[in-house]
């Protein structure tokens, strides 16, 4: 009977994580959904009204979204590190379209590559998408220190997002900071 205790008592430990987890995300996304539609020109208010919740609420969204950011000197920076934060953001929703064109596009850049560090950044890239593990393309491909900036210049994701999509990370890099 114990034994039977013990293992209900993990099972139940072990959903209670996984809904936790899920949860979190679904509060990050629904802080970036905030974000974007305020980068876009939506007030705070309104913002509010059409989600369902207090301006209060939007507001604190908007500042988690934005608190959630490295803190990057040059628009460049910003804008590179928000167009790879909607990559992800593909990625984590249908990887598998993702990680095709990041393929052809490495094939493609190995063939053009000369430079020394360009090369680097190149089979580094290849390591972490051929190597499958999302968490760790992204974690890749987010990072704030020199490496993720250098890696973020030389990006296997050309083409994955639409003009519209561009568009909204680029509106988040100007109200990033």
């Amino acid at each position: 009977m114990t034994d039977e205790l013990i293992r209900k008592a993990k099972e139940a430990g072990a959903a209670a994580e996984k809904s936790r987890l899920e949860m979190l995300a679904a509060s990050d996304r629904r802080a970036e959904a905030v974000f974007s539609l305020w980068a876009e020109g939506m007030p705070i208010r309104k913002i509010a009204e059409v989600i369902g919740v207090s301006p209060s609420v939007s507001q604190r969204l908007l500042e988690k979204a934005r608190e959630s950011r490295p803190r990057l000197s040059r628009r460049e920076e910003r804008v590179s590190y928000e167009l790879h934060r909607a990559v992800a953001e593909k990625l984590a929703e249908d990887p598998q379209p993702v990680l095709r064109k990041a393929r052809t596009n490495l094939q493609r850049m190995s063939l053009r590559v000369r430079d020394a560090y360009a090369q680097d950044w190149v089979t580094e890239w290849n390591v972490l998408v051929n190597g499958g593990d999302i968490n760790r393309i992204v974690e890749g491909m987010l990072r704030a220190d020199e490496r993720g900036i250098d890696l973020r210049q030389m990006t296997p994701f050309a083409g994955v997002l639409s003009q519209e999509e561009r568009l909204v990370a680029i509106h988040k890099a100007a109200h990033a900071s």
